[in-house]
């Protein structure tokens, strides 16, 4: 990673007089500060990251309370609500949102992330680099989201995906390209990155293919193939997610897996070292090639495709019937 010339930063692409609400504090000069804290780090990463359509901040102690209070400035979308898992509670989001027919991103913060930003001698600085680095990850979101819109017709706002299979594979790719480009985007503010990325690879990827068995047996009792679909590809795909995060972040820091061999072994024996190779060759063409995208190319159509390629080492196969009606397959483990 190239070292930063503070003297000479780029002119930031945060747009002025950005607006940031900090709601349900008690203490309002805290809020103050705090949204002051918040507004300083995006002028200073809108020099790093393209921060043009930005929308606006919103920091709530109720988390839940502030996703709420976005407009969304388009009918029939779902509500915004927090990621709520087995693995992870949603503690910040960008949200997808329409201004004046233009569609931008909006941040959204739980507080208690942030108030390392003004507490002072009261915690370390391990917590504000925390913070510093959740607020660079979800800027490096803005610049993404505005890349989809502009290049991946499926992933737009509101875009509805014909084919079946297509619909239930091309949303977990373009997570994938997400978090994978935004690591490399953040990477410079959020030093810590890969080591808790490599953690959660860690968890998450020991047993994967033996929780899908479990629900593929437990498929003959209860025959609900939409089910027994979701709980497999939760289970088999999970993995791939999670490296896409830590692939982002050792290609910003030119690091191979020896520098996290401990993980790579474990992919390896949970057989996922050819699908994360596959996938890692994937996202990094993407990212090279990007200033070259064009709407008419299907771009994550290799990354899709090592999805399917995923769910089949699984023994889970999607086929279209002559009629045009889709159905689920799924091989009862040996």
């Amino acid at each position: 990673m190239d070292e930063i010339d503070w003297d000479n930063l780029p002119k930031s692409t945060t747009p002025a007089g950005l607006n940031v609400r900090v709601i349900g504090f008690d203490n309002m000069e805290a809020a103050t500060q705090l949204g002051q804290a918040v507004a300083e780090a995006v002028a200073l990463f809108g020099s790093f990251i393209d921060l043009t359509t930005i929308d606006g901040i919103t920091v709530g102690f109720d988390y839940d309370d502030a996703l709420a209070s976005v407009d969304q400035g388009m009918a029939g979308l779902p509500p915004l609500d927090r990621t709520n898992t087995d693995e992870l509670t949603g503690v910040a989001k960008a949200c997808r949102v329409v201004r004046d027919g233009v569609v931008k991103t909006h941040l959204v913060f739980g507080a208690e992330q942030l108030v390392p930003l003004i507490a002072g001698d009261a915690l370390t600085p391990a917590d504000r680099e925390f913070s510093i680095g959740l607020i660079a990850h979800e800027c490096g979101h803005v610049e993404v989201n505005a890349m989809n819109e502009r290049f991946v017709p499926d992933a737009r706002l509101g875009a509805t995906i014909a084919e079946y299979d297509r619909a239930i594979m091309f949303p977990a790719a373009v997570v994938f390209w997400d978090e994978y480009a935004v690591c490399r985007l953040s990477a410079p503010f959020a030093k810590s990155q890969n080591t808790l990325h490599a953690d959660s690879m860690a968890a998450v990827t020991p047993g994967a293919r033996g929780r899908s068995d479990a629900h593929i047996r437990t498929h003959r009792l209860h025959q609900n193939h939409l089910r027994t679909l979701g709980e497999t590809a939760t289970e088999l795909v999970t993995p791939l997610k999670t490296v896409s995060y830590l692939l982002g972040g050792m290609d910003a820091d030119g690091a191979g897996w020896e520098d996290f061999a401990a993980v790579r072994r474990i992919i390896d024996a949970a057989g996922y070292g050819e699908l994360v190779d596959d996938l890692h060759r994937a996202l990094r063409r993407m990212w090279d090639t990007r200033d070259q995208w064009n709407e008419d190319d299907d771009i994550l159509a290799p990354v899709v495709e090592i999805i399917r390629e995923t769910l089949a080492s699984g023994g889970v196969s999607l086929f279209k019937e002559p009629d045009g009606s889709w159905h689920a397959h799924f091989l009862f483990p040996g």
